[in-house]
C-alpha cells in the first residue's frame, strides 16, 4: 500500500498486515454477534406467538399478566434485533473495506472501511451511555422503591 496520503500519512507492510489481521478478527466477532442477533430476534418473535399461550399455565390470579408481559418482552427483544442490525452493517463495512484495502491499495477503500469503524464505535458508544443512564434510573427507582416499602429513607 506504501501510499502517502493528503495528511502525509504513510502505511507500511507491518500496518497494512495489522489492519488485515484487525479485519479478520472484526469479521469473526461480527460473524458471531450477526447470530447472537439471529438468536434474540428468534427469541422475541417466539415469545410474541407463544406470550398467550403460558397463561394457562400459571395461577388464575397471574394469569392476565403473563401473557402480556411476554408478548411485551417479545416486541422488546424484535425491536433490539432490528437496532443491532445498524452496527452489524457498519461494522462489516470496516472488515471488507479495510480487507479489500489491503489486497488493492485503494485509498477509497481504506477510507469507507474506516467510516465503518467511526459510525460502529459510535454507535455502541451512544448505546453505552443509554444503557448507563438506565442503569442509574432502575438503580435511583430500586432505591425509592425499596424505602417505601420499608416506610422511611434515610436522608
Amino acid at each position: 500500500m506504501n501510499e502517502e496520503f493528503k495528511t502525509g500519512m504513510v502505511i507500511d507492510e507491518t500496518m497494512k498486515a495489522d489492519l488485515l489481521s484487525s479485519a479478520k478478527w472484526a469479521k469473526f466477532l461480527l460473524v458471531l454477534q450477526t447470530i447472537g442477533v439471529v438468536i434474540v430476534l428468534v427469541m422475541g418473535i417466539a415469545m410474541i406467538a407463544l406470550g398467550g399461550k403460558f397463561p394457562g399455565m400459571m395461577p388464575a390470579e397471574t394469569a392476565p399478566f403473563v401473557g402480556g408481559v411476554g408478548i411485551a418482552v417479545g416486541i422488546i427483544y424484535v425491536l433490539l434485533a432490528l437496532i443491532l442490525i445498524y452496527p452489524l452493517c457498519k461494522g462489516f463495512q470496516f472488515a471488507n473495506g479495510v480487507k479489500a484495502a489491503c489486497k488493492t491499495g485503494s485509498e477509497a477503500q481504506l477510507a469507507r472501511g474506516f467510516a465503518g469503524m467511526r459510525s460502529f464505535l459510535k454507535f455502541y458508544g451512544i448505546f453505552a451511555i443509554i444503557c448507563l443512564v438506565l442503569y442509574a434510573i432502575i438503580a435511583i427507582l430500586g432505591i425509592i422503591g425499596f424505602c417505601a416499602m420499608q416506610g422511611s429513607c434515610p436522608a
